[in-house]
């Protein structure tokens, strides 16, 4: 009888432990937020404008060339995401990267942010990194702004070099 009880309890658990998994996946880009966080590098923050817009969001690590089409309630927002500089010739693979769209007040404290770009598992750098969303516009947003987080690896005569790469709101 107490074996049928302990395995009626870890048949439950298990149950509990795969919906909670689940549940974790499901919320993507959700559990990880900037809100509240300010941006402080006016070259960094790009003011909304209606219509289409493109243009390219650089730092010293990364560039996000992007177009956005705006309407009143949302951003159909595309482009592609590359190494630049010494970062592109330098490392063969991307670990991990997640880029992460801001929204901005006219302040240019983060109402939400949106995951635009996950990528893992070994990506060959040399072909841009895609993405699309169209994502709803935050009441109060006047401006949009990246952050991004991931490690790059290189793999040489069995050598591996790995460097992380990282920009937040708070880091800017």
């Amino acid at each position: 009888m107490q074996a049928h009880l302990r395995g009626v309890r870890f048949i439950k658990l298990t149950f509990l432990l795969m919906i909670a998994a689940i549940t974790i996946a499901g919320c993507g880009g959700r559990l990880f937020t900037y809100k509240g966080d300010k941006v402080t590098q006016q070259n960094l923050i790009i003011v909304l404008k209606d219509g289409n817009q493109q243009g390219v969001w650089k730092t010293n690590e990364l560039a996000i060339k992007y177009q956005y089409q705006m309407t009143p309630e949302t951003l159909k927002f595309t482009g592609t995401v590359e190494l630049v500089g010494g970062f592109a010739i330098g490392f063969n693979y991307v670990n991990h990267l997640a880029v992460y769209l801001l929204f901005l007040d006219n302040q240019g404290v983060v109402l939400e942010n949106a995951l635009i770009y996950a990528g893992e598992n070994n990506l060959s750098i040399p072909i841009p990194m895609g993405f699309e969303r169209t994502i709803p516009i935050p009441e109060g947003a006047q401006s949009i702004s990246f952050a991004y987080d991931g490690e790059l690896m290189d793999l040489k005569n069995h050598d591996t070099t790995t460097y992380n790469i990282w920009l937040s709101p708070s880091g800017q």
